[in-house]
């Protein structure tokens, strides 16, 4: 049985990166930027008006008297013509400066009569002025190589004429939920049967890392489970849910092993999720998840999320714990490292407090936290003690 941090390493190893992919700009969100975008244009490309007003030269509007308007120019316009002495033209927001006017007066600080347009306030050369570059320049690196894209990203990109770019790829993974009992939610429940939580839960997580996959459920016989594995292992990732212990029907490392997945850990000194199964086939990981919901939480953030992240290419793998402080004491009693399900509040600094649940089928009480803290080894932390913690939210 190997511990917590082991089984971390031992995953984080064997999660290689996968080739870069082409990747179009909508969907770059998570995705790592495996090449230094560098803007090939000016931003903006021309002196634009910032508002919509009256485009003059500030010499000419402090004189105080009334200007001419001799044109409209709206955004995409192209304006023939020059702002003389004298002379005003009506801008829209983004339109581009025409010559002879270093400045815009706002509608708002003007009124326009017979062609005339008298202005309540002074202009000031450049107000209300974007000028041409002062965004970016053209050949400036906009984002580096090893960035994550963000939503904010997007944009950037976009305005510098990019349509795609080359990021990590997002692993392909297969989810297998094991156990005769198991039905589909929205189906009809017979004697004995339960709606299979853990796989809407685990495909529900993996979008939130951009990776659909939808659940497969699988008997616990031995010829099912090979056929459902044989198809999975087509995928870069696969999550089996269930049948990793070390009950009369927990096939799943045999069925494994008969396919030429190299087990690589099988237990865990951790709760929940001690029977955790990790192997390889290749270049291919392969996850057996104890069937109880808390496991498959805890080792989809502890495990899956770092290996789906080390692969996509990203440096910050996790698992990311934060540090907070225990607003009430924590005595989980096991020998094990210990993941204690919790309520993490934020105010000036995280506060930690224990969730009840009666064990690690308690969907309830996962329901209501959204944190685990980790407890060393046969130990406890005090009200007020430092804590280390995994947050979902």
């Amino acid at each position: 049985m190997i511990t917590f941090e082991e089984a971390i390493s031992t995953v984080l190893k064997n999660a290689k990166p996968l080739p870069a992919a082409a990747v179009r700009i909508e969907d770059a969100v998570g995705r790592v930027l495996l090449e230094d975008i560098r803007s090939g244009i000016e931003m903006p490309p021309f002196d634009k008006s910032a508002v919509d007003g009256y485009a003059v030269s500030d010499a000419e509007a402090g004189k105080g008297r009334p200007l001419r308007n001799v044109g409209l120019i709206q955004a995409g316009d192209i304006f023939k013509g020059k702002v003389g002495p004298g002379q005003c033209v009506k801008i829209m927001t983004g339109a581009p400066l025409p010559p002879g006017a270093d400045s815009v007066i706002m509608v708002e600080d003007s009124s326009e009569a017979d062609g005339f347009v008298k202005f309540l306030k002074p202009a000031g050369k450049g107000v209300n002025v974007c000028l041409r570059g002062e965004d970016m320049k053209k050949g400036e690196k906009v984002l580096a190589s090893g960035a994550v894209v963000g939503i904010s990203h997007i944009a950037v990109l976009a305005a510098v004429g990019r349509s795609h770019i080359k990021a990590g790829a997002l692993p392909k993974v297969s989810l297998i939920n094991t156990g005769g009992e198991l039905v589909p939610p929205g189906e009809k429940l017979g004697l004995n049967r339960i709606y299979n939580s853990n796989g809407p839960m685990l495909s529900a997580m993996l979008k939130t890392d951009g990776i659909t996959a939808e659940a497969e459920i699988v008997r616990d016989r031995a010829r099912s489970l090979k056929a459902a594995f044989s198809k999975g292992l087509r995928a870069d990732i696969m999550l089996i849910s269930g049948g990793v212990s070390m009950g009369d029907f927990d096939l799943v490392p045999g069925v494994l092993k008969s396919l030429g997945v190299k087990c690589l850990f099988h237990k865990v000194r951790v709760r929940p999720g001690k029977p955790m199964f990790f192997g390889v086939k290749g270049r291919k990981l392969v996850f057996g998840i104890p069937g109880n919901p808390l496991a498959n939480f805890m080792a989809y953030l502890a495990y899956i999320r770092p290996a789906i992240r080390r692969m996509s290419g990203r440096k910050d793998c996790g698992p990311d714990f934060k540090a907070g402080a225990c607003a009430v004491k924590f005595e989980p009693k096991t020998p094990r490292r210990a993941l204690v399900l919790s309520a993490v509040r934020a105010d000036t600094a995280y506060s930690l407090k224990e969730v009840s649940n009666n064990g690690s089928a308690d969907i309830l009480a996962l329901a209501a936290a959204n944190g685990f803290t980790m407890v060393k080894e046969g130990g406890a932390l005090k009200k007020g003690e430092k804590a280390k913690f995994l947050t979902w939210q």
